[in-house]
């Protein structure tokens, strides 16, 4: 029994610390305003933060700056056409991504009528498999370089990421967040409706609470270059719900 205790003790201390959980993160404080101003029952969402990235894609040799609202008490995220997708997103005007994989739609259809879709993305709720497998491909392909920084509110740490069929290695930042990022990393399952400008799909290795901050990868650069409050409110009434097939 002391040997099993001493071998857990062990295995702990060797477990990178991205995948100790969320616990030791510095909260956010809350918005004043957010008590006032978020009120899902009515279809309005107050977004008390915004994260801004510069990005490079180097494949589509495209550049810019991309912005993403959060409200950090429950993670939601919200990407606005002029900030965050801009035309690739068609006829939508914002989109609202949830950490339950919950997204909204809201925008106007080819006859100016003003719509609301909603969609689940299945692929938030991993089976205990999936989840055993993510901790072991980012402890086999992420390989922290000691390295850490402050970043705005975030403390950052530096990974050297490799791959398995490639010889290949991108450098990597995360921060640990005290809310949950899949709403961004997850709207890479909803591409055919919109896409961002530079991929953002790592949900497969990290978990819910790392941020990427900075990727210098083969394909892109991106570097969190902007974290603080930033207000803004969705308005999703008035839009008119539509259901569309499976």
């Amino acid at each position: 029994m002391r040997s099993y205790l001493n071998l857990v003790i062990v295995l702990t201390m060797l477990l990178p610390a991205t995948w100790a959980g969320a616990q030791g993160v510095k909260k956010i404080a809350v918005d004043k305003q957010r008590t006032v101003q978020w009120k899902p029952a009515i279809g309005q969402y107050y977004f008390s933060h915004s994260l801004v990235f510069d990005y490079e894609n180097k494949a589509d040799k495209t550049k810019g700056t991309l912005k993403i609202h959060v409200d950090p008490v429950t993670g939601a995220m919200c990407f606005r056409k002029e900030s965050s997708f801009g035309p690739k997103g068609n006829t939508y005007d914002f989109i609202i991504g949830f950490p339950d994989g919950k997204y909204i739609y809201c925008g106007v259809d080819d006859k100016g009528k003003k719509i609301k879709v909603t969609e689940l993305v299945k692929e938030f709720k991993p089976d205990a498999e999936t989840k055993t497998q993510q901790k072991e491909d980012f402890i086999t392909y992420c390989v922290p370089t000691g390295n850490k920084r402050q970043d705005f509110e975030l403390e950052s740490a530096e990974y050297d990421l490799s791959y398995a069929t490639s010889e290949t290695k991108d450098k990597l930042w995360l921060a640990k967040t005290p809310f949950s990022v899949y709403a961004l990393y997850g709207i890479e399952f909803v591409e055919g409706t919109v896409s961002l400008p530079v991929s953002f799909d790592y949900m497969y290795l990290l978990p819910s609470n790392e941020l990427i901050t900075e990727l210098n990868a083969k394909d892109a650069v991106l570097k969190l270059t902007s974290f603080g409050r930033d207000p803004f409110t969705a308005i999703t009434k008035g839009y008119q719900k539509i259901k569309v097939n499976d």
